[in-house]
C-alpha cells in the first residue's frame, strides 16, 4: 500500500487536497490511503520513526514565514526514507532551484492549488512505479496512461521502442505509448529484456533468431528489430553467443 503524509499549515487547504485524493483513490482504485494530515513537523518525523512502507509526502515549501524549514524537512525525510515520494506544494515558486538541488530528489513541484488532472497524473505515475518495483505481480508489466493502469503479461511483450520522447510496448495484438525512457526502464526491468538499438529493450523469450551479419534480430511474429553495433555485444552475452 502507498500512503499519503500531508503537512501544510493550512488545516483547510489540507482537508481540501484530502477529499481531492481520496475522490481519485475511489474512482482509481489504487491500493493507497491517506495516513497524516498535520500542521506539524514534528509529526512527520514521528511517523518516519515507525512508518516502514512506501509513503507520498506533500509539503509545502514555505513555514512560519521560512522557506528553509521546507526544504530541512524534505532532506531529513530523505535521510530517513529513500524510497518515499516527497511532492512540493506551495506558493513560493521562487523556491524551485533550491529544491531541485542537493539530495531531495523531488517527484514533483506544484503551485498551490494541485490542480485535480496534476494529481491523476502524478499519482498514476507513483502507482505505476510502486507496482512495478513491488512487484505484486511478477508476470506483470504496469504503465499507466492518465488514471488508467494497464496490466500487460511480460511473456506478451516482444519488444519497447523509443520514439519522440514516448515509449511504446509492442505485442502481437497491442502498441502502447506512454511518456517513459528507456534508460529509466532497464533499470526496473529484469534480464528477459535486453538492449540492442538505442531505441530497442527487446524481449530475448520472444526473439526466433538473430543475424550478426546483416545486424538484424527477427522476433516470434516475424517483425524486425535493428541491431546497432553499440549494443551488439550485450546482445551477444545475454543470449551466450
Amino acid at each position: 500500500m502507498v500512503k499519503f503524509v500531508l503537512c501544510d499549515s493550512s488545516t483547510l487547504y489540507m482537508e481540501k487536497l484530502k477529499k481531492q485524493i481520496q475522490n481519485i483513490i475511489d474512482q482509481t482504485g489504487y491500493n493507497m490511503k491517506i495516513s497524516l494530515l498535520t500542521t506539524k513537523i514534528k509529526k512527520v518525523m514521528d511517523y518516519l520513526e515507525v512508518d516502514d512502507g512506501i509513503s507520498i509526502y506533500i509539503i509545502d515549501v514555505d513555514y512560519d514565514n521560512n522557506h528553509l524549514v521546507g526544504i530541512k524537512l524534505a532532506k531529513q525525510i530523505r535521510e530517513k526514507d529513500r524510497n518515499a515520494y516527497i511532492v512540493f506544494n506551495t506558493l513560493r515558486t521562487d523556491s524551485v532551484y533550491n529544491v531541485m538541488t542537493g539530495l531531495i530528489r523531488p517527484s514533483g513541484f506544484f503551485k498551490k492549488p494541485i490542480h485535480k488532472e496534476d494529481m491523476q497524473i502524478l499519482m498514476g505515475d507513483i502507482y505505476r512505479d510502486y507496482l512495478n518495483l513491488q512487484g505484486e505481480n511478477d508476470d506483470l508489466f504496469h504503465v499507466n496512461i492518465g488514471s488508467n493502469i494497464y496490466h500487460i503479461e511480460y511473456r506478451r511483450i516482444l519488444y519497447f521502442e523509443a520514439f519522440q520522447k514516448k515509449v511504446y510496448i509492442h505485442t502481437p495484438n497491442q502498441r502502447i505509448g506512454y511518456y517513459d525512457s528507456l534508460a529509466e526502464l532497464v533499470k526496473r526491468l529484469n534480464n528477459q529484456f535486453v538492449r540492442c538499438h538505442r531505441s530497442y529493450l527487446v524481449n530475448v523469450d520472444n526473439i526466433k533468431k538473430v543475424s550478426f551479419t546483416d545486424m538484424i534480430l527477427e522476433m516470434k511474429d516475424g517483425r524486425k528489430i535493428d541491431i546497432s553495433r553499440t549494443y551488439k555485444n550485450l546482445l551477444k552475452k545475454r543470449l551466450n553467443l
